[in-house]
């Protein structure tokens, strides 16, 4: 086991297993915990009020805290499975009930984050396929290659000027360079860089969202290494990691990706507009038709890179923009442009998806590690 070992040992040792929800975070954590590498049994999955949820998650069966007095010790272990919002609330009617042994697992959060990397990591090796992490490859890199020419390294974040406040110091964080993204579409300056200056489409944040920043990356930034985070995600790096990546051979550093069941097609259709992933496999097969192969594995896949994030080198952002930015305005062009709110954000969410397809694609071509991220509440 390679992440949050401590943690894995907890679930493995305990007598008994309970999951708190059964809607679809819980799915997905029913999935990831009841094959390998983890092959942990399930009692059920405990829930407040029967008559909103399913009969089962899975095979596992959905019980009230009446109907689980039968079957779990007050010393069962009860893994939350839940959005981020609903934790506290979660938490407090178990302890209402006495159960103790509580495991929160959110959607958002850095643990559930690691329990999924495992799961992707043991299916890649089971596979015959690599699975690098960038604390692993620093290590051995800079031991073993010789000294390169000095390279630059700019990892920007972006930040909104209608960004809530931050529930951590993100001090530790003071490389980041902060970006305003839809400056275009404000008067108000939070930060010293912004998406609309030099070529840049600041104005289309509204559907693009961290998008304007990564097109203003690709044609006003010169570092060797470029990368892009969020205000409330940051890759788990520091000062020393950069330094070593701009000395490794190193192309490309991803997050640990999301985990979707079924799949990543059916989950998208399920939470988005159905449509508009028609719209980008058709953008697939008009404008790069060798890309439909990756793009039909990574439909019946579970994973995929979330958040537009990486760092990656200058070379392969390039290379990356230009096949991406083509693709987003053709969705752009032929998805229904009426949108509100959450799903108003869908070029952000079709690029998600082709980020993970485009490294697909790619993946024999480019070292790919990945880094852990770190969510702050607010």
């Amino acid at each position: 086991m390679y992440y949050a070992k401590e943690i894995v040992n907890q679930l493995k040792q305990s007598r008994q297993i309970a999951v708190f929800g059964a809607g679809v975070m819980a799915l997905g954590v029913v999935n990831c915990l009841t094959v390998p590498p983890y092959d942990l049994y399930i009692e059920c999955c405990l829930v407040s009020d029967k008559k909103k949820n399913p009969s089962h998650v899975s095979s596992i069966p959905v019980l009230d805290f009446e109907e689980a007095k039968k079957v779990l010790s007050k010393d069962a272990l009860i893994v939350i499975a839940a959005v981020d919002k609903n934790l506290d609330s979660m938490e407090e009617s178990l302890h209402s009930h006495g159960y103790r042994h509580i495991l929160p697992l959110t959607y958002e959060g850095d643990l559930w984050m690691l329990l999924r990397g495992n799961l992707y990591r043991n299916g890649r090796l089971a596979c015959g396929k690599p699975y690098l992490t960038l604390e692993e490859e620093l290590d051995r890199d800079v031991a073993s290659l010789p000294e390169k020419p000095h390279r630059t390294v700019g990892i920007y974040t972006a930040r909104c000027h209608v960004d809530k406040a931050l529930g951590e110091d993100i001090s530790k964080y003071s490389w980041e360079i902060p970006i305003q993204v839809g400056a275009a579409l404000t008067d108000r300056r939070i930060c010293a860089v912004r998406d609309n200056t030099g070529d840049h489409i600041s104005h289309k944040n509204g559907q693009y969202c961290e998008l304007t920043a990564l097109y203003w990356l690709w044609k006003n930034d010169k570092s060797d290494y470029v990368g892009l985070g969020h205000y409330r995600r940051h890759l788990e790096v520091n000062e020393r990691d950069l330094k070593r990546l701009a000395q490794s051979d190193i192309d490309v550093v991803l997050t640990i990706p999301i985990f979707d069941y079924p799949s990543v097609g059916e989950v998208y259709r399920r939470d988005h507009v159905p449509e508009d992933w028609d719209v980008m496999l058709q953008a697939v097969k008009n404008l790069c038709p060798e890309y439909l192969s990756a793009a039909e594995e990574m439909e019946a896949g579970r994973f995929y890179y979330a958040y537009n994030m990486f760092i990656m080198k200058r070379e392969i952002l390039d290379q990356y923009c230009t096949w991406l930015f083509p693709i987003l305005f053709y969705c752009e062009e032929h998805c229904e442009k009426e949108r509100r709110g959450y799903q108003g954000r869908y070029i952000g969410f079709l690029a998600e998806h082709l980020m993970s397809l485009y490294f697909l694609h790619h993946e024999k071509e480019y070292k790919i590690v990945h880094a852990r991220k770190h969510f702050i509440g607010t």
